[in-house]
C-alpha cells in the first residue's frame, strides 16, 4: 500500500467574514492511497486545528498513518493512533474510498444507509459590510435554507434586513462565539420573533457554563465547543445539539460513532464543514442522512473544485458519484 499527500491553498470566491476572522483562502491536505491499481482519496482542511503549527502537525500525523497502514492498520486503528483532526479525517476518507473501490460496494452501502438522494443544504450569508450582505441576500433567491452569520453590533438590523428580503427563508444563525451570555439572553426573544430555527455557538467555550439551565426559545447547537466524541457528556448538559465536522472529529468513522452517541443523548444533529472541495464534501454527505441541519457544500464558495464535483441546484446537493469518492 502506498500513501502520498500534498497541501494546497484554494482562494474563496469572495472574502469570507464571520465573528472571529476574515479569510481569503482555505488550506487543504489531500491524501491518496494506492493498492495496486486501486486508488482511494481523502481531503481535509486545516482550519481551526488544535495544533500550534497545523501544517507540520498534519504532515507528522499523516506520516504516522503511512507507517501504521503499511503494517496493516485500518480505520478503527487510526482512532487510537491519531488525534482527532485534519490528518485523521483525510486518511480515514482515503481508506473508505479505497475499500469501496476494492469491493465494488459504495460507502453508503457499507454504512447501511438507503441509496442517497439530494439533500437540502444551507447557504451561508456572511458577516460582511451591509452592501455585500444585502447582495448576498438578493443572490439567495431560490435557496430555502439560509445560515446567517451574526456577532456584531448590527445583529438586530441584519435580522430585520434578512426578513425584509427573505421572509420565506428557513433561517438559522451562527454566532461563532460572538456574543456574551448577557447578549445571548437579550437576543433570544429577537431570534424567536424572526422565526430562527437554531443558533450555533452563541458564546465562547469559556463562557458556556452560563448556558446551564438557561431558558431558551431557540435551540443552541455547539460548534466551536465541540470537537470529538469525548466532548459529548459535557455538551449534552449545556446545549441542545452538536455540529459534527469531520475535520474536527477526525473523519467519517469517528463521526458515525458520534451520531450514535448523540442520538442516545437526545441531542439534535447538524453536519457542518469548513471550506474544501467536493472531495471533502463527499465524505460529509454520508452523515447528512442523520442530520436535521446540513451545511456541507463548502466547495461552492471556492474558486476551483475537483471534478466530477457535487452539483447543488436550488439548495439541493447531489450525492457524490463513484468517480469522485466512495
Amino acid at each position: 500500500m502506498e500513501l502520498s499527500y500534498a497541501f494546497l491553498d484554494i482562494p474563496f470566491s469572495l472574502p469570507y467574514h464571520f465573528a472571529r476572522a476574515s479569510l481569503l483562502a482555505t488550506r487543504l491536505v489531500r491524501v491518496e492511497l494506492r493498492d495496486g491499481d486501486v486508488r482511494g482519496r481523502g481531503e481535509a482542511t486545516l482550519f481551526e486545528s488544535r495544533f500550534p503549527d497545523p501544517k507540520a502537525a498534519t504532515a507528522e500525523q499523516v506520516e504516522q498513518a503511512r507507517v501504521a497502514i503499511g503494517q496493516g492498520a485500518g480505520r478503527e486503528d487510526l482512532l487510537a493512533l491519531l488525534p482527532a483532526g485534519a490528518a485523521r479525517n483525510a486518511v480515514d476518507a482515503g481508506l473508505w474510498d479505497l475499500e469501496a473501490k476494492r469491493s465494488g460496494r459504495r460507502v453508503w452501502q457499507a454504512i447501511g444507509l438507503p441509496e442517497p438522494t439530494p439533500v437540502e443544504d444551507m447557504l451561508t450569508v456572511s458577516l460582511a459590510d451591509e452592501a455585500q450582505f444585502v447582495q448576498e441576500l438578493k443572490d439567495s433567491q431560490g435557496r430555502r435554507a439560509l445560515k446567517l452569520k451574526l456577532g456584531s453590533a448590527e445583529d438586530v438590523e441584519r435580522l430585520e434586513l434578512t426578513r425584509a428580503h427573505r421572509p420565506d427563508a428557513e433561517l438559522v444563525v451562527d454566532v461563532n462565539c460572538g456574543w456574551t451570555p448577557e447578549r445571548l439572553v437579550a437576543m433570544l426573544p429577537v431570534l424567536a420573533r424572526h422565526d430562527v430555527r437554531m443558533v450555533e455557538q452563541p458564546v465562547r467555550p469559556e463562557h458556556e457554563e452560563a448556558l446551564r439551565g438557561l431558558p431558551r426559545q431557540v435551540p443552541l447547537i455547539a460548534d466551536e465547543s465541540f470537537y470529538a466524541e469525548e466532548d459529548l457528556p459535557r455538551i449534552a448538559e449545556l446545549y441542545d445539539g452538536v455540529n459534527i465536522k469531520l475535520d474536527k472529529c477526525g473523519g467519517l468513522t469517528a463521526a458515525l460513532r458520534i451520531v450514535a452517541q448523540a442520538r442516545q443523548r437526545d441531542l439534535r444533529i447538524m453536519v457542518g464543514c469548513f471550506a474544501a472541495t467536493s472531495l471533502a464534501s463527499a465524505a460529509a454527505f454520508q452523515v447528512a442522512h442523520y442530520a436535521e441541519f446540513r451545511d456541507i457544500a463548502g466547495h461552492l464558495i471556492l474558486t476551483e473544485d475537483v471534478q466530477p464535483s457535487m452539483p447543488c441546484v436550488d439548495g439541493w446537493l447531489s450525492p457524490p458519484t463513484p468517480e469522485l469518492w466512495g
